[in-house]
């Protein structure tokens, strides 16, 4: 049947009245899912045990202002000054257990109080968050991505260097160090470093080893395997990972003095492992080192067209017609599913992006280095806290198992988890059978939200 044209328009004669009044509406209703949720796993107890022998001043507590900081995440903020913004909302301020939330230079006053000391404490708790999710799911292997990421920032920044910054080439930046989980695609630590550190330099092999240990003592048993790309090609790291027999590949760098170039130029028969991709194996002694190291070397199809004036350098190792690359690994299996397991380390470029863009981690919010690396660390946690929610409440569909030891679900990103449960209206109602948070009708809502308080009544049982 058609619909009428008076049923279709409206007449607009005037503009409405716009009031602001103190009223228990929020636009963000899917807050009091997750307050419940850190309420079963005892965030708020968790992080005031670690940080109860440091003795951060002021008004509100550590609790608070890590508390202050999800929530601005969770709703869409990102910056400090967007505080104000949710400072009234009744369900903000019931996630934080607060009144009156801080104001924004009290945020920042309170990140610039860090030292070496708290800082420490905010790193192990992000991690033993983290590690017991991973013993609970009983994992068989646990694959380590390690990657850096840079974050511009301002000259006045302490500890903020010029180095490798890709989008601004003169801004000083950091270049933080990240610990990836390939499974369940958390990141078990960050280590803040400045923008003029090598990506294997600056303390990367002692967090490589704290972050095995602390895996090896949570998960006794369990497979660690590490994928780095080739500027993790250092003698300290690669002698490690052997001596302790951890598997790894790491992708090894066109270094002239490692003569690549010429083992390649010098191969005639090559073993193909589908019509684009093929491959050899090739075992090379490095002197410095006192090392072997036996080689997978591979080539891609790229053009049937050669193009002139391409070389085979450190930067762009194709002919034309091939690209070449070469990995080490100490892994059994075929060449070209190894290949699939290094290849299957860009996932971790999805989650980078993640948390910089939904948990404001390349935000720098104060000019102190150590509160810039507190702002990281919280930054993480909201992240994994979010991992774990999705694992804990949610029917997580599974992804298909292969070689490339990526997620083993399909997780929602924050963007779409603030849309389909988070923003949400809700008013609060205070009825004689006590408060009501009371949301507007939608079926698909109601079922996301009726599957979600099921998962958390059966967790908190």
């Amino acid at each position: 049947m058609r619909i009428r044209k008076s049923d279709i328009g409206q007449k607009i004669k005037s503009n409405l009245k716009i009031e602001f009044a103190h009223q228990d509406v929020s636009a963000h209703g899917g807050l009091e899912l997750f307050r419940r949720y850190f309420a079963i796993i005892g965030l708020q107890t968790r992080i005031r045990s670690a940080f109860k022998t440091h003795g951060l001043k002021g008004d509100y507590t550590a609790v608070h202002f890590i508390l202050v900081f999800i929530a601005l995440w969770f709703v869409g903020g990102r910056r400090l000054k967007h505080i104000p913004f949710i400072a009234q909302d009744p369900l903000v301020q019931r996630l934080c257990g607060l009144k009156s939330l801080p104001s924004d230079r009290s945020a920042s006053r309170w990140l610039g109080q860090f030292t070496n000391d708290s800082l420490q404490a905010l790193i192990e708790l992000n991690s033993e968050i983290v590690s017991e999710k991973l013993s609970q799911l009983d994992l068989a292997r646990i694959t380590l991505d390690f990657d850096g990421t840079v974050l511009s920032c301002g000259d006045k920044v302490k500890w903020a260097m010029r180095g490798y910054n890709p989008m601004n080439r003169h801004a000083k930046s950091y270049f933080p160090l990240l610990c990836h989980v390939a499974q369940t695609g958390h990141f078990f630590r960050v280590m803040n470093r400045p923008g003029n550190v090598h990506d294997a330099k600056g303390g990367a092999l002692a967090m490589m080893k704290k972050c095995i240990e602390q895996i090896r003592q949570s998960m006794p048993g369990v497979i660690i395997e590490v994928r780095m790309d080739a500027a993790f090609f250092q003698e300290d790291i690669i002698k490690y990972l052997l001596r302790e027999r951890i598997e790894f590949v790491v992708k090894v760098p066109m270094w002239k003095w490692l003569n690549l170039k010429g083992i390649i130029n010098q191969r005639q028969r090559w073993h193909w492992a589908d019509p684009s991709l093929a491959w050899f194996r090739d075992e090379i002694h490095v002197d410095s080192w006192d090392l072997d190291l036996d080689l997978m070397f591979f080539r891609e199809k790229i053009s049937d067209t050669p193009k002139k004036g391409h070389q085979l350098d450190l930067f762009t190792p194709d002919d034309g017609v091939y690209e070449y690359y070469v990995l080490l690994s100490n892994k059994n299996g075929r060449p070209e599913n190894i290949l699939d397991f290094f290849n299957g380390r860009c996932a971790m470029e999805h989650q980078i992006a993640e948390i910089k863009g939904e948990f404001a981690f390349d935000v720098i919010p104060t000019r102190h280095y150590q509160g810039n690396s507190a702002h990281q660390q919280i930054s993480l946690l909201a992240y994994n806290l979010v991992r774990n929610f999705q694992i804990d409440t949610q029917s997580l569909q599974a992804r298909p198992r292969t070689a490339s030891r990526t997620n083993l679900w399909e997780f929602g990103s924050l963007k779409t988890i603030r849309f389909e449960t988070i923003n949400a209206a809700a008013r609060i109602l205070n009825l004689a059978s006590g408060k009501v948070l009371r949301i507007s009708h939608n079926i698909a809502r109601e079922k996301s939200y009726s599957q979600i308080i099921d998962s958390l009544d059966n967790l908190a049982a």
